[in-house]
């Protein structure tokens, strides 16, 4: 009896711990596509799929790539708590999450570089100690190679024609 009483205990709370995301964050594009020097800006809305109040302390950001500055905008945008789902206040509309910009494109080559955004927090009254993973959600950066201009191009062939020119003067000086 004893056996199967811890049994029940345990499978209470293996079902617990496994339940699914707090919140659903939406992102309006989770894919964009940037090149050199551009900033991209990623707008969602996120929506608590409880049945409490659910105050959010933090997030955060992972992109892979080293070429990329993220800029968050939790505090700037994102509410303090969302009511439960059904009731005014339940989303938070569409909002700035973050920025993701692209400095330096010879660190990364360019290609499809893949991210994901955690807000963190709970339901015991906004105290630091609310630090669980209320919702997660994916998106992607690609980054393509610039080229350049045609008329950087004439430029740049202007210059070397020129350079060639010169060196050829100096060798027919001096013979």
């Amino acid at each position: 009896m004893k056996a199967l009483l811890c049994i029940l205990i345990l499978s209470t709370l293996g079902t617990a711990a496994a339940k699914a995301d707090d919140l659903t964050i939406t992102f309006d594009q989770p894919n964009q596509t940037v090149s050199a020097g551009g900033t991209l800006q990623f707008f969602g809305t996120i929506t608590n799929d409880t049945d409490t109040t659910l105050f959010l302390n933090n997030d955060t950001l992972t992109l892979d790539g080293m070429s990329f500055t993220l800029t968050d905008q939790f505090f700037n945008n994102v509410p303090f708590f969302l009511t439960p789902e059904g009731q005014a206040g339940s989303s938070s509309g569409d909002i700035e999450l973050f920025d993701v910009s692209v400095n330096n494109p010879l660190l990364d080559a360019a290609g499809v570089f893949s991210g994901a955004y955690t807000l963190i927090g709970g339901a015991d009254g906004g105290t630091d100690t609310a630090m669980d993973n209320l919702g997660t959600a994916s998106f992607s950066v690609t980054t393509i190679a610039q080229t350049p201009e045609p008329s950087s191009l004439y430029l740049l062939l202007t210059g070397v024609l020129a350079m060639a020119a010169m060196a050829w003067k100096s060798t027919r000086q001096q013979a």
